[in-house]
């Protein structure tokens, strides 16, 4: 008679641990798997949102933690040092921000309608002779008709809907303010974790993804160059437009540039033209006030100090391995802050990533069956 095969606690051999149909129910183990990480999601969605933006700040500034953790020879001390530094250099300054944007957007607001109701942008918005657009339509551009135009009309609403958007987003933080700290305490933890941890949970989820161990590093190897390609390239040279155009605005005698700072940063993001919407028409209108040394100076600033940045700051962030497309970013950005907010800013970009290093795998993964494929066709 067999002796009955005692249990030691031993783990099985590999042999005898690989689950094949019929010995043990795999689709119910995967169902399990897929049941159980359904009700993980749920428990962590209210906090995905935290989760995401410390990913990518972990990401950003893995460089930064590598070299601190080399000199420091502790993990966990050069994980609280990156956080304090994120928390210094971006959280804080965000916060400052949406303060001084709250007051500026309704300051800009009022500003605009009390001008445009007294009659002292007459000069420049009246769709009639003697306005000075107006006057440029029928010497350069009389074939087009254009004769319902309401500039100040349009100016009005554009104002409004813009003020009112800064307003309400800035509102809804406000409001939140509890929230947001329960929110800034997460974002803290994770932060500090994804430093500390970071390499071994990715270790973890490639051990456990069923792609073969080269597209997997190849897959994060794209994500984290095209990530800090758009964050550095994209939208470190955007702020620092942002932040020299506000400057310009604030020498020339602009009011609220803390406000068109930002929306020149915003702007920034456009291909090829970008800030230029922005301090051309008021360097224009400076111009047809008579305020002709302000409106030069801002028309020189703008196209030699805030152009210039995109022409060198933007290439020195990026580097020579990949660039990001600026077209696509902006697209994101836009279609991300309409869904989601400020959030969007972050979200936008970050889908495109994934997207554009799935795609380039792909290509390179395919090249020889698309080539024989197009050869077919010819």
């Amino acid at each position: 008679m067999a002796k009955e095969k005692k249990y030691t606690g031993m783990a099985p051999d590999i042999d005898e641990r690989v689950l094949k149909l019929h010995h043990v129910p795999a689709f119910f183990l995967i169902a399990c798997l897929l049941f159980s990480f359904y009700l993980l999601f749920q428990v962590l969605t209210p906090f995905f949102t935290v989760i995401i933006y410390a990913g990518v700040l972990a990401t950003v500034f893995h460089p930064v933690y590598t070299r601190v953790q080399r000199s420091m020879k502790s993990r966990s001390l050069a994980s609280v040092i990156c956080c304090a530094l994120v928390t210094l250099v971006i959280i804080i300054p965000i916060i400052i921000l949406f303060f001084m944007l709250a007051s500026e957007a309704v300051n800009a607001y009022v500003a605009i309608q009390m001008k445009i109701n007294s009659g002292f942008l007459d000069p420049v918005l009246q769709w009639r002779s003697g306005g000075f657009f107006y006057d440029i339509y029928q010497r350069y551009l009389p074939g087009l008709n254009l004769q319902d135009v309401d500039l100040t009309g349009q100016i009005t609403s554009v104002a409004q809907q813009v003020s009112s958007f800064l307003l309400s987003q800035t509102q809804n933080f406000l409001s939140g303010i509890a929230g947001f700290f329960m929110g800034f305490l997460i974002l803290g933890v994770t932060l500090f974790y994804f430093f500390k941890d970071g390499e071994m949970i990715s270790d973890k989820i490639m051990a456990l993804s069923p792609l073969p161990n080269v597209y997997e590093k190849r897959l994060l190897h794209h994500v984290k160059l095209m990530m800090r390609a758009t964050i550095y390239g994209t939208f470190m040279t955007a702020i620092l437009q942002g932040f020299v155009g506000g400057v310009g605005f604030a020498i020339a005698g602009v009011g609220q540039p803390i406000l068109w700072g930002t929306i020149m940063a915003f702007f920034a993001l456009i291909p090829f033209i970008g800030t230029a919407l922005v301090w051309v028409p008021a360097a224009i209108i400076l111009l047809a006030q008579g305020n002709i040394g302000q409106g030069i100076f801002l028309l020189l600033w703008g196209s030699i100090i805030v152009g210039l940045l995109d022409n060198f700051v933007r290439p020195y962030f990026i580097g020579t391995k990949t660039k990001a497309n600026s077209l696509l970013t902006f697209l994101c950005v836009l279609g991300g802050v309409i869904v989601w907010g400020f959030s969007g800013i972050i979200f936008g970009p970050l889908i495109l990533t994934l997207v554009v290093a799935l795609v380039e795998i792909y290509e390179e993964e395919y090249r020889p069956i698309l080539k024989k494929l197009d050869n077919h066709d010819v």
